[in-house]
């Protein structure tokens, strides 16, 4: 399994830029990186507006990494986070009824909900662009499900020492709660395969999370998610047929 930056000067950039930008080719890397410098952009004039400054090693090396065009960024956020939100629904109807937990029923709850958005907003929410999203995004569909779980609620408490770099760590544990889970368990029915492939981005296996401290806040661990019973009348148990209405 590819192993996700956690070396880099700002792991955090680096991770959403795989996150972003997931695959292993060297132009998806290039536009990782990008995105990196893409996102620490505003982060790095407000510290020299502070009187801060990076290291000279450090700068450069970002720059070096900016050259690419992200011209399809709000597709792929989109498309990333829709992936997430179907890993979620599949983790909580999981939990809510085994039988029911399927990519299909999460996409066909996925495509009634947005209906709604559809007209109002314009976005895409058919169901073949929501396969099309998790087929970009399945190698890292559980950091997006992780993220959505969160509804990216990232957060400091530097007075308890909670800072930024915990509060990632925190998001990472989260992530491989989902991982574990998601290639481990399957649907109900005979002969499938888990929800998730064996080839996902993870944190590698030195990596450690940081030892909690008194007083923070609730994060490193997934919530209790269910399905309200109303939105699952029209689920059919995983691999059967579609009911004829």
């Amino acid at each position: 399994m590819p192993i996700l930056p956690l070396d880099q000067p700002e792991p955090f950039a680096a991770t959403l830029g795989v996150m972003l930008y997931p695959g292993t080719d060297d132009l998806e890397k290039r536009k990782a990186a990008a995105f990196q410098m893409h996102w620490l952009s505003k982060p790095i004039e407000r510290l020299h507006a502070d009187g801060r400054e990076l290291s000279y090693s450090t700068l450069l090396h970002l720059i070096t990494k900016a050259g690419e065009e992200l011209e399809d960024l709000d597709k792929r956020w989109w498309q990333a986070t829709a992936t997430g939100e179907l890993l979620k629904t599949v983790f909580a109807l999981y939990k809510t009824n085994p039988a029911l937990a399927s990519w299909n029923n999460a996409a066909k709850l996925a495509t009634r909900l947005s209906a709604r958005e559809r007209r109002a907003t314009r976005h895409p929410a058919s169901r073949s662009e929501y396969w099309a999203a998790r087929r970009r995004y399945l190698s890292v569909a559980h950091l997006w499900a992780a993220w959505c779980i969160r509804e990216v609620n990232f957060e400091t408490r530097p007075e308890i020492g909670y800072d930024g770099y915990a509060d990632f760590g925190c998001f990472l544990v989260e992530s491989e709660i989902i991982r574990v889970w998601g290639q481990s368990s399957r649907p109900s029915r005979e002969s499938s395969s888990p929800f998730l492939p064996p080839e996902l981005w993870y944190v590698g296996r030195d990596w450690r999370p940081l030892i909690r401290q008194p007083g923070w806040p609730d994060t490193g661990k997934i919530p209790v998610l269910t399905v309200p019973e109303c939105l699952l009348a029209h689920l059919n148990p995983a691999g059967r047929p579609p009911n004829r209405i």
